[in-house]
C-alpha cells in the first residue's frame, strides 16, 4: 500500500506557518515561541507578516517564493479585511497551487462547512481543525500546538476534540516521565475526522497505544469501524464528554465491541496511560495487594471493592509459604502488610512467593517513602523481579521528591507505575476490561437470515402493509407469523414450566447516536437502567451470554441465547421495527414463547441494507462458490478472525517472488500483528475475500482479493494474490470481479492499486480485467492500476459471476 493520505499532515518532514497581516496576533506569536523552544525542530518556514517577537525562522513573502514545497502548512496568523482581505478558498487555493496538500487551522473561520469542504475538495488540499490546538511529533521534532509543554518521545499516542483536555494530560504525563509518539487536538473538524485519525493511528508503528477525549461521535458506523479497526492491535481507552448524546448502556456497549475501553474522568486516561504501553496480560489468579502499611493497601482495596475486583486471600499451601517468608513482621490477607521497619528486599521476596502460585494473576506494590526503603536497592529488586517471572507487577510509589524519580524510572523500564493506590487500581481494571473487550470485538456475527434463508422480503411486504392500513403500533396477533419467519414461536397462554427463575423484559430501542439497541432485564425492573443490561445487534452465543450475564450473572440458558439470536436478527433485518416491547417473556420446554408484544413500526423506504445498524453483521451475502478450471470447488467469502492460521500457512506456501510481489518486501512469513489485521478486519471499510478449498478434510486457502477504503467516500486500494499452484484457474479473475461488486455497494467509485514495474503478469491481468495502468509519479518502480466502477462494469462483473 501507499502512503497514508494523512502522513504529510500528522507526521510533517518540513512545516510553513501562515503568520497573517498581524504582527502581534497572540496565537501566532504563542505558537512561535514554542517552536522555538523545542529542543528538536523539523524545517520551519514563515509566510507573511514579519512576527513583532524575534525568531529564526526564514520569512518569505508567499507560498510561492518557497525554495520547497513543505508537507505542511500551519494557519495560525489572521488576515484582516482591510489589509489584506484575503479568503479561507484564497488561502486554500495558495496552498494548492504551491504544492502543499495539508493545512492545520489553528485559527477561528466564520465560513460555513460546506463552502470550506468545496475548496478544499478543488484543490486537493486536506485541513485539520479549525479551532485546533495543534499536532506533536515529538520524535520528529513536530510542536505545531498551543500547549504549554512539549511533549516527550514515546510510545502512547493522544487524540482529543478539546485542546485543553490534550495540554493537561501531556503536562501531566510529563511530570510522569511518560511520552507521546504523536498528539492531535482536532478543533472542530470539517474535513480530517477522529475516523480518519484513528485509521492512520492504527497503521503508525510509533503509536503502541491509544488515548482519546471525544465531544463528538460524527458518523457512528464510520466511528466504531475505525476504532474496531484500531482496537484490534492496540490498546484504546476512550473518555466522553457526557455521553455524546448517546445512552450510557449504549455508548458502553459499543465501544466494548470495538475492543476500546471507556473511562468516566481524565483521571480514568490517567490510570490507562500508566498500563497501556507497559503493562502484560492479566493471567487467570485474583490480585494480591503488598504494601509497607494498612493505610494505601485498604484504599486500594476498597477501590477494588467499588468496581468489582476479586482480591486475592491467600489460603492453603500459599498463605503457609508467605507466612514462612513474612516471618512474623506483618499481617497476610488480601492487604499484605509489611512492618514499615522492615529492610526492601521483604516485599520483593513475598511478591515472588505469589507470582509463583496459580491462584495470584498479578501483584500490586503500594509502598510509601520511609527511612529503611534502599531507593536504589528497590529499583534493582523491582526490575529482577519483572524479568524473573511473565506475571503482571505494578508499583504504587506514594510521595513526591525521590519518588517522583524513581516511578519515571520504573515506568521506563516497562512497569506500570502509580502515584495514588486508586489508580492503581484503577489501571488494573482497565487490563481487565480490555481483555474482555478484545474477546467481544473478535466476534463477527451475521444476521443469520442467509445461512437460515430466511424470507426478509415477506416479513418487509407484510409490516408496510400493516403501517399504510394505520397499525402502526401492533401487537403479538399481527406479528405471529414474523416472529414465526425468524424462529420465534409466540404462544398466546402462559405454561406452566418456565425455562429462567423469572419471567424476564425484553425490549428493541431506538438509540440517538447509534440506533437499535436491544435491553434484557427481569420483569418489572426494566424501568431502572441501571437493572438493564444492554447490547447492540448483531448478536451471536458469546455475545448473547455476555449479555445474559452482565443482566443475571451466573444465569445459563441455551433458549435465552437462542431467542437472543434470532430477535438480533429480526433487528438486523427489520427496521421498519422502530421499538419493540417484549414483556413478561416466559421460556418454555417445548421452545415455545410467551410474552406481550407491543412494536411502533415506522416506513423504511430505499434504505439500503443494515444502514440502520451500528455495527454490521458478518456479510455473508458475499458468500459464493467457484468451480475452476481442474474441476475443485472453492468457496469464496469473506474473511473471519479465526482465518489467521490459513493465512499464515498461505504466505508461507508462496514463492519468494509471489510474496515480494504481493508485499513489495522481502518477507518470510506475517507477524502476529499482520495476522491480526488481515483477518480480523472491518466490513464497513474494507473486505478480504478469501478463495478456500478442502483438502484431506482441512481448510485450504489458494487466494484472497481484498480492498480499504481511503477515507475519501469514493476511492480504495486493492490487492489480489493466488498459491503459486492455483494459478491460471480462472480464480484470480473471479476473486476481483466479485471485489469490485462489495466496493461498489458500499459506495466506492475507484479501485486503486501499486504493482511493481518487473510485475508484468500482473500489469497484464489489470489491463485484461479494464484497468488503465501509470507509472506512479513519487516511485517509478512501481505501477499504479485504476479502474471507475461504472455500471456497465459492474453489469459485466455480474454476469462473468
Amino acid at each position: 500500500m501507499s502512503q497514508h493520505v494523512l502522513q504529510s499532515l500528522l507526521a510533517p518532514k518540513s512545516m510553513v506557518v501562515l503568520t497573517g497581516d498581524d504582527a502581534h496576533d497572540p496565537l501566532m506569536l504563542a505558537l512561535l515561541t514554542s517552536l522555538s523552544h523545542a529542543t528538536k525542530s523539523c524545517p520551519v518556514s514563515l509566510v507573511g507578516v514579519q512576527p513583532a517577537t524575534e525568531c529564526s525562522f526564514p520569512l518569505f513573502s508567499t507560498l510561492n517564493e518557497l525554495p520547497k514545497s513543505p508537507d505542511l502548512a500551519v494557519l495560525v496568523g489572521s488576515y484582516s479585511a482591510n489589509k489584506n482581505p484575503l479568503s479561507m478558498e484564497d488561502i486554500i487555493a495558495a496552498c494548492g497551487a504551491a504544492g502543499i496538500g495539508s493545512l492545520l487551522m489553528l485559527s477561528w473561520t466564520g465560513d460555513s462547512q460546506e463552502s470550506l469542504v468545496e475548496a478544499l475538495r478543488k484543490h486537493n488540499v486536506r485541513l485539520l481543525g479549525p479551532n485546533s490546538f495543534g499536532i506533536c511529533r515529538p520524535k520528529q521534532g513536530v510542536f505545531a500546538w498551543l500547549g504549554l509543554t512539549q511533549p516527550l518521545s514515546g510510545r502512547l499516542a493522544l487524540m482529543s476534540q478539546s485542546g485543553t483536555v490534550a495540554s493537561a494530560l501531556v503536562d501531566w504525563a510529563t511530570w510522569q516521565g511518560i511520552g507521546f509518539s504523536q498528539v492531535v487536538s482536532m478543533g472542530s473538524p470539517v474535513d480530517v475526522m477522529p475516523s480518519q485519525v484513528l485509521d492512520y493511528l492504527s497503521t503508525d508503528f510509533d503509536s503502541q497505544a491509544i488515548l482519546m477525549y471525544l465531544q463528538k461521535i460524527g458518523r457512528p458506523t464510520r466511528f466504531l469501524s475505525s476504532l474496531r479497526a484500531t482496537g484490534r492491535s492496540k490498546p484504546v481507552a476512550v473518555v466522553t464528554e457526557h455521553s455524546v448524546g448517546a445512552d450510557e448502556r449504549v455508548l458502553d456497549a459499543a465501544l466494548s465491541r470495538t475492543g476500546a475501553v471507556r473511562g468516566r474522568r481524565l483521571n480514568d486516561l490517567i490510570a490507562a496511560a500508566s498500563v497501556m504501553t507497559n503493562a502484560r496480560r492479566v493471567k487467570d489468579g485474583s490480585l494480591l495487594i503488598i504494601g509497607n502499611g494498612a493505610g494505601p493497601g485498604e484504599l486500594a482495596a476498597q477501590r477494588a471493592m467499588e468496581l468489582g475486583i476479586d482480591l486475592l486471600t491467600p489460603e492453603g499451601e500459599l498463605h503457609d509459604r508467605l507466612e514462612s517468608t513474612m516471618a512474623g513482621r506483618g499481617g497476610i490477607g488480601p492487604v499484605t502488610t509489611v512492618w514499615a521497619s522492615c529492610a526492601t528486599d521483604l516485599f520483593i521476596d513475598l511478591a515472588a512467593d505469589a507470582l509463583q502460585n496459580d491462584d495470584c494473576g498479578a501483584v500490586l506494590l503500594t509502598l510509601s517513602p520511609t527511612a529503611l526503603i534502599d531507593i536504589d536497592s528497590l529499583y534493582d529488586l523491582i526490575i529482577k523481579l519483572h524479568r524473573t517471572q511473565k506475571k503482571l507487577v505494578m508499583v504504587c510509589l506514594l510521595g513526591g521528591g525521590n519518588m517522583t524519580n524513581m516511578r519515571t524510572r520504573i515506568n521506563e523500564a516497562g512497569i506500570p507505575t502509580f502515584r495514588t493506590p486508586e489508580t492503581a487500581i484503577e489501571g488494573f481494571q482497565f487490563l481487565v476490561q480490555f481483555q474482555r473487550n478484545q474477546l467481544l470485538a473478535k466476534q463477527s456475527p451475521d444476521s443469520h437470515a442467509f445461512r437460515f434463508k430466511i424470507d426478509v422480503s415477506e416479513a418487509t411486504k407484510t409490516l408496510n402493509k400493516l403501517y399504510k392500513q394505520g397499525d402502526k403500533t401492533p401487537h403479538a396477533d399481527s406479528l405471529r407469523d414474523i416472529f414465526e419467519l425468524f424462529h420465534i414461536r409466540l404462544i398466546t397462554r402462559r405454561q406452566a414450566s418456565n425455562q429462567l427463575s423469572a419471567p424476564i423484559h425484553l425490549r428493541v430501542f431506538q438509540d440517538a447516536v447509534f440506533g437499535p439497541a436491544i435491553g434484557l432485564s427481569l420483569e418489572g425492573a426494566q424501568q431502572h437502567k441501571h437493572a438493564e443490561a444492554v447490547a447492540l445487534p448483531p448478536l451471536n452465543t458469546i455475545l448473547a451470554k455476555d449479555l445474559i450475564q452482565r443482566a443475571f450473572p451466573g444465569e445459563e440458558s441455551f433458549e435465552l441465547e437462542s431467542l437472543l439470536r434470532n430477535l438480533s436478527t429480526m433487528v438486523c433485518e427489520l427496521p421498519e421495527i422502530e421499538n419493540l416491547e417484549l414483556a413478561d417473556v416466559r421460556l418454555h420446554d417445548s421452545g415455545s414463547v410467551y410474552a406481550d408484544v407491543t412494536a411502533n413500526l415506522r416506513l423504511c423506504k430505499n434504505w439500503r441494507r443494515y444502514e440502520h445498524l451500528a455495527i454490521h453483521p458478518y456479510p455473508r451475502q458475499w458468500v459464493s462458490e467457484r468451480v475452476l478450471k481442474n474441476d475443485e470447488i472453492a468457496t469464496v467469502r469473506p474473511v473471519l478472525p479465526r482465518d489467521s492460521g490459513i493465512l499464515a500457512d498461505f504466505v508461507r506456501s508462496m514463492s519468494h517472488e509471489t510474496r515480494y510481489f504481493r508485499f513489495i518486501s522481502n518477507i518470510e512469513e506475517l507477524t502476529p500483528r499482520m495476522l491480526a489485521s488481515m483477518s480480523h478486519i472491518d466490513y464497513d471499510r474494507e473486505m478480504a475475500l478469501l478463495a478456500v478449498i478442502q483438502r484431506d478434510g482441512r481448510d485450504l486457502l489458494i487466494g484472497t482479493a481484498r480492498y480499504i477504503d481511503n477515507f475519501d467516500d469514493q476511492s480504495c486500494e486493492f490487492a489480489v494474490v493466488l498459491g503459486d499452484e492455483f494459478q491460471g484457474l480462472g480464480l484470480a479473475s473471479y476473486l476481483m470481479r466479485r471485489l469490485m461488486q462489495v466496493a461498489a455497494d458500499k459506495g466506492i467509485r475507484v479501485m486503486k492499486g501499486i504493482v511493481l514495474a518487473e510485475n508484468k503478469r500482473m500489469i497484464d491481468f489489470c489491463r485484461h480485467l479494464g484497468f488503465t495502468i501509470q507509472r506512479d509519479p513519487d516511485d517509478f518502480g512501481q505501477m499504479v492500476a485504476s479502474i471507475k466502477l461504472t455500471p456497465s462494469l459492474l453489469e459485466k462483473c455480474r454476469d462473468a459471476s
